[in-house]
């Protein structure tokens, strides 16, 4: 199989997780990270990576919080473009969460991050400028400007996504939406529940 590999601290569980049936029940998987972080923790569990561009079989990956809709916001780390193409790429997407990141409303989270092209970033953040951008200090692994939205509450997602989006230089937005059925939530007990 050829597994999309999320990044962050859920994403990085599952990788250690696939490491261990790699290790100890020889998984034959080879592994497309979705960041250097993701990479480097496959490469210490013995996960054989691959290049992107050939259709995965799976993909997973953590997330920032989730509506009862299922409109999700990733990007906390800064790989969401990575994750996108990666989620298109598979059949499957799971969505690896603890039970805090399932929330009400995306209100409670309340920043949108963008991916620019660095040379748009200032004049991304003044043509949004009523949504308190704020560039982060460092880069995305492929380079690009990672710009947070404070979006106020009530506000509708899906339109300023898709207003960021249309912006000259934006790359993209951490918004994704997300089946349900397919969001796995892990509880402090051990067991584990779907989001749907």
């Amino acid at each position: 199989m050829r597994v999309g590999l999320g990044t962050g601290r859920a994403a990085t569980a599952g990788i250690r997780a696939l490491g261990r049936r790699v290790r100890d029940e020889g998984l034959d998987i080879v592994g497309v990270p979705t960041s250097a972080a993701s990479a480097g923790v496959a490469g210490e569990e013995g996960i054989p990576l691959g290049a992107p561009g050939a259709p995965l079989d799976l993909a997973f990956d953590g997330a920032d919080a989730i509506d009862p809709r299922g409109l999700c916001v990733k990007g906390a780390g800064g790989a969401m473009v990575r994750e996108r193409v990666l989620a298109a790429s598979a059949p499957r997407f799971l969505v690896l969460v603890d039970a805090p990141k399932m929330v009400a409303t995306l209100d409670e989270w309340g920043v949108l991050p963008l991916a620019v092209v660095p040379f748009a970033a200032d004049a991304v953040m003044r043509e949004l400028g009523e949504l308190s951008p704020t560039r982060r200090d460092a880069d995305s692994d492929d380079g690009m400007a990672l710009i947070d939205l404070a979006l106020p509450a009530g506000a509708d997602w899906e339109h300023e996504a898709s207003r960021a989006r249309a912006l000259p230089g934006v790359l993209d937005h951490g918004l994704f939406r997300l089946v349900l059925s397919d969001v796995i939530i892990g509880h402090p007990d051990g067991s584990v529940t779907t989001a749907a």
